[in-house]
């Protein structure tokens, strides 16, 4: 269990101390992970759907959010112009609305409480209404500004790399900054956690951060993994927090009480942004040669999907109003949404590095093992049509294998096993 122990801090002050990290051991069989880094666990995900939409004004679309308004917004990394722009869930009616003229395009975004949404820049913070009105705030004592999110207290929490700060900012924008206790920490996403704090990666410092919504208590986690570049971070529909080891090609999990599990990815990608599904399922993306958007179950099961636009470079995604998800594709300004979620679509995973279709091969005894797709319900099946016996998904109309209701995956929704054919009951 990774330790740490707990500080107080002010405004413009903050102590804590961190101490090692060591990985808890992967759930269900479903990975072998280790704190040194375990083998790959690259499984048959559910065939998705991917659409692109292409953006007509050049944006380099970077950072992206599902805005209050129920549109999909994205940050322009272009500089010719500096904007914002947006779109409805159908993939129509592009929004561009320009920002102060920078040396960057504007950087990181986020719905606000407001019913705005919130964007940082260089040096400073921005606000948009949905109809395009633009204000901007400058970042006290010279701050910059990298990752933006909404907090648990209705205020909006971003991150200052450079000065190694945690910055609060309220619909008024009143600002309150928070030193990290590592110099050269280099915090970069931030997320609200299930504990009602905010999380953060540190990609210099090679930790995770905690920080309650006073800025009272700051706490740091190492990653068991040295030099892994954090660099995004988001809440888990299973209560985790899920980051982004992009230098070592991983996707880690904590837990709030800070116990680390690291997942290698087996096309050897770097991660870059991370977002819940509503699939129960986290996913993210992989810039760069790997050019694939990846599925991690809360079991560690990894899955990943070439976009269909060669040298994209996903980099940004988010959970739409939709129930898809949206991401954007930096080096061919489009805007992608992923739909069938749970199968049914027309893109199916792939072994990324080489193109070549993947195949249920989790070893396993009994349904309830089979962790690969993602779902208590209905989700994979352990195939005894085989030997060994692997995991499948279950849409492929295997049977599958149990020995007691407690091997079946609906038992809570009043499934049960037939334990002379071994199959479990339907409730589907």
């Amino acid at each position: 269990m990774t330790s740490a122990t707990a500080g107080t801090g002010a405004a413009g002050t903050g102590t804590a101390g961190s101490g090692p990290g060591a990985a808890g051991a992967g759930a269900g069989g479903a990975s072998s992970p280790t704190g040194a880094g375990g083998a790959s666990t690259n499984i048959k995900g559910p065939t998705i759907t991917i659409t692109e939409f292409m953006i007509p004004t050049a944006s380099d679309p970077g950072w992206i959010c599902a805005g209050p308004d129920g549109k999909i917004w994205f940050t322009h990394q272009s500089t010719a112009p500096n904007a914002l722009g947006n779109l409805t869930t159908m993939g129509t009616m592009f929004g561009l609305f320009k920002t102060s003229t920078t040396n960057t395009g504007p950087m990181g975004i986020a719905p606000g409480p407001d019913g705005n949404v919130w964007y940082t820049k260089q040096s400073g913070i921005g606000r948009a209404l949905p109809g395009g009105t633009i204000s901007e705030y400058g970042v006290p004592n010279g701050g910059d500004s990298g990752r933006i999110t909404l907090g648990p207290d209705m205020n909006l929490w971003f991150t200052e790399p450079i000065h190694d700060r945690i910055g609060r900012v309220t619909p008024q924008a009143v600002f309150t900054e928070f030193n990290l206790p590592s110099v050269g920490s280099h915090p970069l996403g931030i997320a609200t956690g299930p504990d009602g704090n905010l999380w953060f990666t540190e990609t210099m410092g090679n930790k995770i951060g905690r920080i309650s919504p006073m800025g009272t208590m700051i706490m740091e986690l190492a990653i068991p993994t040295a030099a892994s570049d954090p660099t995004s971070i988001a809440k888990g529909p299973d209560g985790n927090m899920w980051f982004t080891e992009h230098d070592v090609h991983k996707i880690g999990r904590i837990t709030p009480a800070g116990v680390v599990t690291e997942f290698p990815i087996g096309s050897n990608g770097g991660p870059g942004s991370i977002t819940a599904g509503a699939d129960g399922n986290v996913w993210f993306t992989e810039a760069g040669g790997a050019n694939a958007i990846g599925r991690v179950t809360p079991l560690g099961g990894v899955s990943e999907y070439a976009v269909p636009t060669s040298g994209s470079d996903p980099t940004s995604i988010t959970a739409g109003p939709d129930m898809n998800l949206w991401f954007s594709e930096l080096s061919t300004n489009k805007i992608g949404r992923i739909s069938s979620l749970a199968g049914g679509g027309t893109l199916a995973s792939s072994d990324v590095s080489t193109m070549a279709p993947l195949s249920g091969n989790m070893m396993c005894t009994k349904d309830s093992e089979c962790g690969a797709s993602g779902k208590a319900c209905g989700g994979d099946v352990c195939s005894y049509t085989v030997t060994p016996h692997v995991c499948v998904l279950a849409v492929s109309g295997d049977p599958g294998w149990c020995g007691a209701d407690a091997d079946c995956w609906c038992k809570p929704s009043g499934a049960t096993c037939n334990t002379t054919s071994h199959h479990c009951s339907s409730t589907m």
